[in-house]
């Protein structure tokens, strides 16, 4: 399968050089950014192309591995091209392989997310290994696409894809919202050095990864400690209660299946709070 990519961003730097190194059938790259191609056709040793026509004609698959918003419009220059019996895929978390709906019948069109953050052009390819994809799209080359990352692909039902981007959110982005929101606490009692939180962050994310979230859990609320919860909701902003007291019926929820507590006052006093957000 030879393989080009279109865009020239974190994950085609990564994926381009991923693919090249372990299997050399990555043909090119092309962008309309000519500086960012150049740079990337380098760093992963493939061509790269001043007209996208050219790597249509040298591949069998094509990687688009642009922004969401971007994918409508690389569509519309592929039907321009009358691009016909190409393998199609798109690298984007909540978008379907429906994006290439209006091309004929004669492309097989997938969609294929890597369930990771690229933070780097240069590093992050190195953890691909590590990392697992979900796929959907036509049957046919279903195979030969998750042969480029064995036992690392999971298919999905096309019409989920929405609701599994929504869960990929809630454990990545969602999270730093979260931490973030909570160094600014710390910041408004005029503690600056936010390393210092780094050890429970880091010991907190290690064992979820190793308990599970119900397992991991620890705190105020599966202790049930009434007094500190009070303390915690006369405390926080107005902008944070609803986010505080949402979360934390949750983690009863989740408490409720490692201690065997009655946490009906304490169910009342975030019932209390929450008509005053």
């Amino acid at each position: 399968m030879r393989i080009g990519f279109i865009g020239a961003g974190f994950v085609a730097f990564s994926l381009s050089k991923y693919l090249n190194d372990k299997y050399h059938n990555v043909v090119g790259i092309y962008s309309k950014d000519i500086k960012d191609a150049m740079e990337l056709s380098s760093f992963s040793y493939v061509e790269c192309y001043s007209k996208l026509v050219d790597l249509i004609y040298d591949c069998d698959a094509l990687f688009l591995t642009v922004n969401d918003d971007e994918i409508k419009n690389v569509v519309n220059e592929l039907i321009k091209l009358k691009v016909n019996n190409k393998i199609l895929i798109h690298t984007s978390g909540s978008k379907s392989s429906l994006e290439f709906n209006e091309l004929n019948d004669n492309n097989y069109c997938y969609s294929l997310h890597p369930i990771y953050a690229f933070n780097s052009k240069y590093e992050s390819y190195k953890n691909l290994d590590k990392v697992y994809f979900t796929l959907e799209g036509n049957e046919k080359y279903t195979d030969d696409i998750k042969a480029l990352f064995p036992d690392h692909v999971k298919v999905i039902d096309r019409n989920e894809k929405a609701k599994y981007h929504l869960g990929c959110v809630f454990i990545s982005n969602l999270v730093c919202g979260l931490i973030n929101e909570g160094l600014d606490i710390f910041k408004s009692i005029g503690i600056d050095d936010l390393s210092i939180f780094n050890p429970l962050i880091e010991n907190n994310i290690n064992n979820i990864l190793n308990k599970g979230p119900v397992d991991a859990l620890t705190g105020p609320v599966v202790r049930n400690d009434y007094d500190t919860i009070k303390a915690h909701l006369e405390n926080v902003i107005d902008k944070d209660k609803k986010i505080y007291i949402y979360l934390s019926y949750i983690l009863i929820n989740m408490a409720k299946n490692k201690k065997n507590n009655d946490y009906e006052k304490l169910i009342k006093l975030l019932e209390d709070n929450d008509g005053n957000c």
